[in-house]
Parts: structure tokens; sequence; C-alpha cells
């Protein structure tokens, strides 16, 4: 009964966050196109944006699907929740070709429903061979270290690569961020409904759900500010593509390896997860490469010029 409750706000929220990247899309390019050539996105263009309307629209109603997402979370498993994002896919593509008059290539189409082939394989074997649980602390204290690993390896990368922007790279970053934004999310929550729910005060065990919430902070402040130049350096095809894949996948990964929500799993479950995964992760890379792309008139509108009255 409370998945259904969980699914549609969980639906509702993936339509708001392919409608609120869009308008952060839009708002980003603008931004972009304004940034002398060379000069990577930094500060000073993300202090820009908070002046573009587009950009704050969008980020309101991202702020809105993100509320609705903790919501879907208090009802729904994990498993459930976060791979139903994968419909923001579906709907930014549809919203990009109509704004832009574009025209979608058929790679572009195949790589859209591996995607989806992907995710939905994944998450419909997760959701019928995994069950919630009480997460002990030692299990949210490998969540956190392993959340600081992630950290340190992608400072790492992204100052050594800082000179050369990638949206796939940006992107993927934020999904992983995302992923483990997403877990900390649930174990907050679930922590809470059990104060509520038993009437019973804070534990010293609940330094680590503290934690928690300032890790969930920290990371979500970074992956926002990644998907900010993914979307200065790229389609929001891609951008959603990637954190609509990857974002759940390492939720449920994180769940199914250090939750133990896949305890009772039968073997077939552990075949499934690594191929659907890997079936997810070629249709991202394929659609990185086949980019909508502007329809006939308007190629033709901008060959000739404005348009006269």
């Amino acid at each position: 009964m409370a998945a259904a409750v969980g699914i549609p706000v969980a639906i509702l929220a993936a339509a708001l966050l392919a409608l609120g990247a869009q308008l952060q899309n839009q708002g980003a390019s603008r931004v972009d196109e304004e940034t002398p050539d060379g000069k990577r996105f930094g500060l000073e263009q993300l202090l820009a944006l908070v002046s573009t309307p587009r950009w704050l629209g969008g980020s309101t109603i991202l702020g809105i699907a993100v509320a609705l997402q903790l919501v879907s979370l208090l009802f729904a498993p994990i498993a459930v929740v976060q791979p139903i994002g994968a419909l923001s896919l579906v709907i930014t593509v549809l919203l990009d070709t109509r704004m832009n008059r574009a025209r979608i290539p058929r790679e572009a189409v195949v790589a859209i429903g591996l995607c989806l082939l992907g995710v939905t394989a994944f998450v419909v074997t997760a959701s019928l061979t995994t069950s919630s649980g009480s997460p002990t602390p030692l299990a949210t204290g490998v969540v956190l270290a392993l959340l600081g690993g992630v950290l340190a390896v992608l400072g790492v990368v992204l100052v050594r690569l800082r000179e050369h922007r990638s949206a796939l790279r940006s992107a993927v970053a934020a999904g992983l961020l995302f992923g483990f934004v997403a877990t900390l999310a649930k174990l907050v929550i679930g922590r809470v409904a059990q104060i509520v729910a038993h009437g019973s005060g804070l534990r010293p065990a609940d330094g680590l759900t503290l934690t928690c919430v300032v890790a969930l902070l920290v990371a979500g402040g970074i992956g926002l500010s990644l998907v900010q130049a993914a979307y200065a350096a790229g389609s929001p095809d891609l951008v959603v593509a990637a954190l609509t894949v990857i974002d759940p996948l390492v939720a449920v990964t994180i769940g199914v390896a250090v939750l133990g929500e896949a305890a009772a799993a039968p073997g077939w479950a552990f075949a499934v997860f690594p191929v659907a995964e890997a079936v997810a992760i070629v249709g991202v890379l394929r659609l990185s490469r086949h980019q909508p792309e502007p329809g006939s008139r308007d190629r033709q509108r901008r060959s000739m010029g404005p348009a006269t009255p």
C-alpha cells in the first residue's frame, strides 16, 4: 500500500526533474555563451547563474522534485524509487526536441532504449529479490567511508582534467555523488521515521546519522555544481541520461552490497545485475556520441540569417 503512494510521487518528481533540467540547461548555456573561450566553468559562472531567470526557475522546480523524491523514499524502497527517475530521460528528450525543433537520430533512440532497458532490468530484478532492513552502524559507516573515497578520487581526476571540459565526465561524476546522496537520504529518513513512530530520542549511535546529513549536503552541493558544468558543456539529454542511469545503479548497488538488501536474493539475480548495468552504461556512451540535431527548417533559418518582417 505504501508503494502505491511512493510510486506516483516518484513519477511526478521525474517529470519535474526533466522540466527543471531543461530550464537550467538554457540558463547555463546562456552564461556559457558569455564566457570567454578557453575559460573553464567556475565560481564566476556559478554566481552569474543566480541572475538568470530561467536557471532560477529550473532550480526551483528541481527543488520541488527533490522534495517529492524524498517523500517517495519515505513510502517506497530505494530500489523502486530511484530508477523511476529514468522516466525523466524520455521526458527531457521530448522537451528538448520540441523546444529546439530538433530531430532524434535513430542511433539516439537506440541509445535511450538501451538506457531504459538496462535500468528497468536492474530495478525490476532488485525490487523482486531485495528487501529493506534496518542498517547497522557498521553498514552506515561503510557507506560514509565509500563516499569519502569517491570524493577523493573525483577530486584528483577533475583537478587534473580541469582544462578539458566534458559533459559526460561531469554528469557521470554527479551521478555517482547523487547515488550516495539518495542512499544517505534513505538512511536519514528511515531513522527519523523510527524516532517519530516509536517516540524515542536520539541515541549515541545517531552521531552517524548526523554525519550522514553533513555528508549528504556536501555531496549534493558538489554534485549540483558538476551538473551545471555538464549543462554548460553538452546536451541536457546526455546529462539527464547519465544521471538517471548512474544515480539509481549506484544507490541500488550500495543497498545490495553494503546494506544487505539482497541477503535472501537467489543466484540468478546476481547474474542479471552486472549485465543490466553494462547495458545501461553502453546506452549512455552511445547517447554521448549521437545527439538530437536541429531540423532542416532551423538549419535553413540560421544559414539565411535573422528573419525579416
